[in-house]
């Protein structure tokens, strides 16, 4: 049975926040060869590609950017040069959004944690992107945070206290320092809904995550693809893990 890859990208392809190190880069891209390969991240496009690079990016069949609230979708022209193309995009709609981003700067300023910098939410297609740490932290800083966040678990508390006051949002741990917050069915799984519902009975569908866990941000993709007979799921930690798991048979073979 022939096999469909999606790989999330922080903490999976790259560190979080970080780009593609250059020697994993060349061994994927000879990996990725006459495979269907899509992207699926929380981040923008434009941010996905700095990441991965062009190279990586033209060799897979389409990115998910945004949680999958915006699909690009590679197209070649007449001359047979390839570009993206914006297929659909998402729009986060909540009610009263000043008080909502009010809220968000409350926990912020109720944060016992002692470093915090620039602006802490960012809109992007279809979803917010929230941090204590803020946007602005440096390598530093985003480790140091990670780190207190393993103890004191304050992302999954906030994801909770909000999960509970907005019934139509979804709020999920995403990369190392953040919080992804979308409609209501808004998440990865929409991949699937969108556009590989039709394929499960010709196609194996693998995906490679770091947040397969609850509340993490691939869970939802995650959970879908593991209940179904064509679908798995691989959980890795590093970027290291995906090097690793793509020399193993079921992928080097598919």
């Amino acid at each position: 049975m022939k096999s469909i890859y999606l790989f999330d990208v922080d903490g999976t392809l790259t560190p979080a926040k970080g780009n593609i190190d250059v020697e994993f880069a060349k061994e994927l891209y000879t990996w990725m060869n006459n495979k269907q390969i899509y992207i699926v991240s929380g981040g923008s496009f434009p941010r996905i590609v700095n990441q991965l690079g062009r190279d990586i990016i033209d060799q897979t069949r389409g990115v998910f950017a945004c949680m999958g609230n915006a699909f690009y979708k590679k197209i070649k022209d007449k001359d047979g040069y390839s570009s993206w193309n914006l297929e659909y995009e998402n729009k986060f709609r909540i009610q009263k959004p000043a008080l909502f981003f009010s809220e968000l700067e409350r926990y912020v300023m109720n944060s016992e944690y002692h470093t915090k910098t620039g602006r802490h939410y960012e809109e992007r297609v279809g979803m917010v992107n929230f941090s204590i740490v803020g946007r602005n932290a440096t390598k530093k800083q985003r480790k140091e945070y990670e780190e207190y966040d393993k103890v004191h678990q304050e992302r999954k508390d906030i994801v909770t206290k909000l999960s509970k006051k907005h019934p139509t949002l979804d709020f999920v741990i995403g990369g190392a320092v953040s919080i992804d917050i979308f409609n209501k069915g808004n998440d990865k799984s929409q991949v699937i809904d969108r556009f590989l519902k039709d394929v499960w009975q010709d196609y194996r569908v693998l995906f490679v995550g770091d947040r397969v866990e609850y509340p993490g941000n691939d869970y939802s993709l995650a959970k879908l693809l593991d209940e179904h007979e064509n679908g798995k799921t691989f959980g890795v930690e590093t970027w290291q893990d995906t090097q690793q798991l793509l020399k193993t048979k079921l992928f080097a073979s598919s």
